[in-house]
């Protein structure tokens, strides 16, 4: 059935209307009246299916047999992963490396030339950051992993 919430009487007559039609069905079912139509009929219908006990008639363990029907759960560590964000990780990872080495064949030489403090890492704030952030990366995905 519609919640109140979800329809903007204003702006959709119809629906304040299927709203209205809906609390009048429930109302009457509430006093035990008799269906004054079709629709209010229909729509006590609905709301009995609604509170209807579903559970009635399982066993105990029915959840654990339907899960043991279903399989082991798969975890990180057992299933595979593959599919399109793996696969665009890949290519991702290859042009950056690919553009790394290009850069490193133009750019090389005035690198070497360079102040020998700047290859130094304590030296270089910008190599600490990408220590910190290979870390932080692999250490989440360990903590991921070990955590299941």
């Amino acid at each position: 059935m519609s919640k109140h919430r979800d329809i903007d009487f204003f702006e959709r007559p119809a629906a304040a209307r299927e709203w209205q039609a809906q609390e009048t069905a429930l109302q009457a079912a509430r006093e035990g009246r008799a269906p004054a139509s079709a629709r209010e009929a229909a729509y006590r219908r609905i709301d009995a299916a609604i509170r209807a006990d579903d559970a009635v008639g399982l066993d105990a363990d029915f959840a654990e047999r339907l899960a043991a029907k279903a399989g082991p759960v798969p975890s990180s560590a057992t299933a595979p992963e593959a599919g399109f964000e793996k696969q665009l990780t890949r290519l991702l990872l290859a042009a950056l490396v690919l553009s790394g080495l290009g850069v490193a064949l133009i750019e090389g030489g005035s690198w070497f030339h360079a102040d020998p403090a700047a290859w130094s890492v304590a030296g270089n704030p910008w190599v600490i950051a990408l220590l910190a952030c290979l870390g932080a990366s692999q250490g989440a995905e360990w903590l991921r992993r070990r955590l299941g």
